[in-house]
């Protein structure tokens, strides 16, 4: 294989990583838009890492739940966080014995599969990923985190579904009137999401790069 198409399937790899996350953090439709399209090769092309999109989608994230956004999430709006971390689980990693660099994150998970079993595929699968090296074990890290929210949250019954969509809508407050219908759903979906997530504060980006940067 020549250079020219190694550089095509590595950006093709890491524009599927990027936008599985996005749609993972704003649920809806698994494509971008025209303008992220673009707006994704260009920072490919000039070297910006998949860590660092993922990092700043996550941050894009938390700051538009904060303001109540009136938009759903698209790639432009890491644009301003890109170079920077979100806040991770802990503020300094807890002690453990363990060598692998994700060794915190593994005790923690194998507390959590004791009240949730969902948890311990997931466990399992982390503690055998290659530490080294660090971007590519991140990446991988991230890729079964995502995994593991999709289907944890796809496999949620109907009902709590629904539960989790009314306190997103409760938490949007008057901006529920503020926007046209297919806006609504569209946040409220995200919003939903977040609020999902929240159950997991150890699954994110931000943990992990804390853990594998350090």
């Amino acid at each position: 294989m020549d250079t020219d198409s190694e550089e095509s399937v590595a950006h093709r790899d890491a524009a599927d990583e990027i936008r599985q996350h996005l749609v993972m953090l704003r649920g809806g439709a698994p494509f971008l838009s025209s303008a992220d399209a673009l707006l994704l090769v260009q920072w490919l092309d000039q070297g910006v890492s998949v860590e660092a999109v993922l990092c700043a989608l996550e941050r894009a994230s938390e700051a538009r739940r904060r303001s109540r956004s009136r938009v759903p999430l698209r790639l432009g709006h890491a644009r301003r966080h890109l170079g920077k971390v979100g806040r991770p689980a802990w503020r300094k990693p807890p002690e453990t014995e363990r060598s692998h660099p994700l060794g915190p994150l593994l005790a923690t998970l194998e507390v959590a599969a004791l009240t949730d079993p969902a948890v311990e595929s997931l466990a399992s699968t982390l503690a055998g990923l290659e530490p080294v090296p660090a971007d590519a074990l991140l990446r991988e890290a991230l890729r079964e985190i995502r995994s593991f929210l999709q289907a944890t949250y796809a496999a949620l019954p109907s009902d709590q579904q629904e539960t989790l969509r009314r306190a997103a809508e409760e938490e949007l407050g008057d901006l529920v009137d503020m926007v046209d219908a297919a806006t609504l759903g569209a946040i409220i979906e995200e919003t939903a999401r977040d609020l999902f997530r929240q159950r997991y504060p150890w699954a994110s980006a931000a943990t992990v790069h804390m853990l594998v940067e350090t």
